[in-house]
């Protein structure tokens, strides 16, 4: 059937769906980003480029402001890593430069047990030179030769004493202890040098020798006392002699 002499319009088969007569210029474009989803469309929740990946380093490079797991935040405190000097963090202290050193004896104290030693030592080596002596009928020898003893005697006990146990019994009975320049009992050599006026009596029963001796001594315990009240560590200098030794309260 015709109308007015004319065909019926074609519909153009490219345009699918299109109305009869619609002319083809006014279909639908197509949708290019389905045919090539690279460019511009999200896919699926997947990265878009150009966009940022947070938590996700890009090419190697760490994003700023996203937290890399295993690596150092800056200016946030690492935990476990040492602060404030190393010493278990913050609130712990660090160690004492002092501890172990103990509070320095004082001099009368330290008079005090050198007096208890005196007495330990020499009663029980005064009655044995005065048997001797007596037994001798009073040879000038035998009372020569037992003052050397007793001088021996002496400066070996106190050398003994402070070396292997760290105090003599007059200073272990008013609670001093002696400690060497590095902590601990002082070595043999310390003790000695520390010790070293106490031999001076060996020389006492030497005639004229012996009278010089007794001044040094003297003079000795005098200097000992003097250097221990004015010095900050009460240190005599016996002490400083032998190396740094120091008698401290225990």
């Amino acid at each position: 059937m015709t109308t007015g002499g004319y065909p019926p319009p074609q519909q153009d088969p490219r345009a699918t769906g299109a109305h009869p007569g619609a002319p083809s210029y006014g279909a639908t474009p197509p949708d290019y980003t389905q045919q090539f989803p690279q460019y511009g469309a999200p896919q699926n929740g997947g990265p878009q480029y150009g966009a940022p990946q947070y938590g996700t380093p890009q090419n190697g490079t760490p994003q700023f402001g996203a937290p890399q797991f295993g690596a150092p935040q800056y200016g946030a405190p690492q935990y476990g890593a040492p602060q404030d000097g190393g010493f278990g963090g913050p609130g712990f202290p660090g160690p004492d430069p002092n501890f172990g050193a103990g509070t320095p004896g004082e001099l009368l104290p330290r008079l005090g047990a050198r007096i208890i030693d005196g007495l330990i030592v020499g009663i029980p080596m005064g009655i044995l030179s005065a048997i001797m002596i007596l037994a001798s009928g009073g040879s000038g020898f035998v009372d020569f030769f037992m003052t050397v003893v007793s001088g021996v005697v002496a400066f070996g006990y106190w050398t003994y004493m402070e070396s292997a146990r760290g105090a003599t019994i007059g200073k272990k009975l008013l609670g001093l202890s002696v400690a060497g320049p590095a902590g601990g009992n002082p070595t043999l050599e310390q003790a000695a040098k520390r010790n070293a006026f106490v031999a001076l009596q060996i020389l006492t029963g030497v005639p004229l020798l012996g009278f010089l001796a007794g001044l040094l001594s003297l003079a000795a315990y005098i200097g000992i006392a003097v250097t221990i009240e004015q010095d900050g560590n009460k240190q005599g200098f016996h002490d400083k002699f032998a190396g740094g030794t120091r008698v401290r309260k225990s």
